[in-house]
């Protein structure tokens, strides 16, 4: 097994955490609507389209009637800003034990949510993605979520890897510590 501190598993936590922060902007970006203005440019129209906005996202989860009614329009806005904040964290390595954590507990509930209505029989639609890899709720969308967990738990318990302002931040406090101890 390779010590957290070495080369190798430094560079497995920059790609985890890279792959991570690129799903998750892409999965917040789609479900703000982000997306939708790239539908002008033709190459990109088919990423265009994988777009919602919050009102159909909104609809979603009013679907998985796990939510009182009233709370609905604030998790249609916290779940997306929470992915984008946590993806950008996440790519500039600044505070990633704690975005990637926040990413493991929304995955965590996202798979509740799924049993719930998998459970109940209630036929709904995942946009965890807008409408790219869209379709029915299902096990195989929970073992996607379960995978993406995987993913995550290194960069929850040792931190963001290589090329991370937490490292950076972290050496020149110790060096300015240091410096000022002399």
């Amino acid at each position: 097994m390779l010590s957290p501190r070495s080369t190798g598993a430094q560079f497995s936590l920059l790609v985890a955490r890279l792959l991570m922060a690129g799903l998750f902007l892409f999965s917040g970006a789609a479900k703000l609507g982000w997306l939708m203005p790239l539908n002008s440019i033709e190459f990109l129209q088919p990423i265009a389209r994988a777009g919602i906005d919050p009102a159909a996202l909104a609809g979603t989860i009013k679907g998985f009637r796990v939510l009182h009614t009233d709370l609905i329009p604030y998790a249609a806005f916290a779940i997306p800003w929470t992915e984008v904040v946590c993806a950008f964290a996440l790519l500039l390595g600044l505070s990633a034990r704690g975005a990637a954590r926040i990413i493991i507990g929304l995955l965590v509930i996202f798979c509740l949510a799924m049993v719930s209505v998998i459970i109940r029989g209630i036929d709904v639609d995942c946009t965890c993605f807008g409408k790219f890899l869209g379709g029915a709720v299902g096990w195989l969308s929970i073992a996607r979520n379960v995978v993406l967990m995987a993913i995550m738990m290194p960069v929850a318990r040792w931190g963001a890897g290589m090329l991370a302002l937490d490292n950076r931040l972290l050496n020149s406090g110790r060096a300015g510590a240091e410096s000022s101890a002399t």
